[in-house]
């Protein structure tokens, strides 16, 4: 957390020194505010505590797409969807699969031997999202320090993977007794610096520190996880909290600035 928060400051930081620089070489330009959407494709290492940690080791990598709108009082209005996914990240599994596990620790396959099985999380997210930019100098009104906050759903489960041979006990329907797909409600606040560029359409993007909080359900009627003694339906909601570093490039879709700079 301390390593995540410290980066944070130095890349803020010096976005802010960088876009105060590039904003300098024509102090007597003042900008326009742009009003138009934004695509924005956005990609962020995760960090996460409480029960998703309990279950997966992190970090995770998450990946997404913003569809916005950039308003001229600087205010953003968007929809976001992204997809997370760890590395054969599941905990304590020999404990929680214990049925189907050998005293080897390996899960058979069709041709006798260990079905080389990953398990790991796999999980989607989308979100409503509004926000606010505070610029940050005249020269470029469009850029400055931002603030968001999005409420949506989410989904996260367990997908077990054969990677040497089929293994039909964790195959079709089977799986589902030990996935743990969870599906709640999500809450998200980001806090960063947003720059867009006068002149070079391909230089606009977003960095910011992301916190995420999940309140998730199980949507099996049955679950097999012998580490949680869960043997059935498992009605308990669970929180995780996660945090990362989101970075964004974006693709402004329309709108010039007064010295007729245009974003496409």
């Amino acid at each position: 957390m301390k390593t995540l928060r410290r980066f944070f400051v130095v890349a803020l930081y010096a976005c802010t020194i960088w876009s105060l620089n590039a904003q300098t070489k024509d102090d007597n330009f003042v900008g326009d505010t742009l009003n138009c959407p934004i695509i924005s494709f956005n990609f962020a290492p995760w960090m996460a505590q409480g029960a998703i940690n309990d279950m997966f080791e992190s970090p995770m990598l998450d990946f997404g797409v913003s569809a916005m709108y950039k308003t001229k009082n600087n205010w953003v209005f968007g929809l976001e969807g992204s997809f997370f996914f760890g590395d054969d990240n599941l905990k304590n599994r020999t404990e929680r699969l214990s049925s189907i596990y050998t005293e080897a620790g390996t899960v058979i396959g069709t041709g006798g031997s260990d079905a080389g099985v990953e398990m790991f999380n796999r999980g989607v997210v989308g979100q409503l999202q509004v926000g606010k930019i505070f610029k940050v100098t005249p020269q470029n009104p469009n850029s400055g320090v931002f603030v968001m906050l999005g409420a949506g759903i989410a989904q996260n489960q367990i997908v077990l993977m054969p990677s040497l041979e089929e293994a039909p006990q964790i195959s079709d329907s089977y799986a589902k007794l030990y996935d743990h797909q969870q599906r709640g409600p999500v809450l998200s606040q980001r806090l960063g610096f947003w720059y867009m560029n006068n002149k070079k359409t391909y230089l606009n993007i977003h960095i910011s520190f992301e916190f995420t909080q999940m309140w998730l359900k199980s949507t099996r009627d049955y679950i097999i996880d012998d580490f949680m003694g869960i043997r059935g339906k498992d009605d308990k909601t669970y929180f995780s909290h996660i945090y990362g570093i989101k970075f964004g490039w974006m693709i402004p879709l329309e709108g010039k600035s007064t010295q007729e700079y245009y974003y496409y």
